[in-house]
């Protein structure tokens, strides 16, 4: 299908996340869509591109080196384009920054899914001292 032109936005936001989060189950749990809608979008969005994007095995999501590249595209055009827009909440694309939380008692670790990784594609997290949420 060689037509990069007519690539669905949404296919873009929903590779940004499975390719931040590595897991098709982690992006649809996010997204909301059922787990094979968000396959459906990467094959969709590989097909229109005509290379492959993630190297998939039944445990882990791995992605090739245009997926990467790809992927670090797709997050700062989807802030972009919610900036463009004046909202962000108008695309949906996840919030970016820093990411932390105090509770009773002083501030709380934040628990990512792994070192510096939250469940946003864009965000850092992050636990220090004199933050709050």
């Amino acid at each position: 299908m060689h037509h990069a032109d007519l690539i669905d936005l949404n296919d873009l936001r929903v590779f940004a996340y499975v390719a931040s989060l590595g897991s098709f189950s982690l992006a649809a749990h996010a997204l909301r869509p059922h787990k094979s809608s968000v396959s459906r979008s990467i094959t969709r969005l590989e097909e229109a591109l005509a290379m492959p994007l993630i190297e998939r095995t039944t445990r882990q999501v791995r992605l090739t080196t245009r997926g990467v590249a790809l992927q670090q595209d797709c997050v700062e055009m989807l802030l972009r384009l919610g900036q463009a827009v004046g909202r962000r909440a108008a695309v949906r694309i996840a919030p970016a920054g820093l990411v932390a939380r105090s509770g009773p008692g002083g501030l709380r670790p934040w628990r990512p899914l792994s070192a510096g990784r939250c469940a946003e594609p864009a965000a850092s997290c992050s636990a220090a001292p004199g933050t709050s949420s």
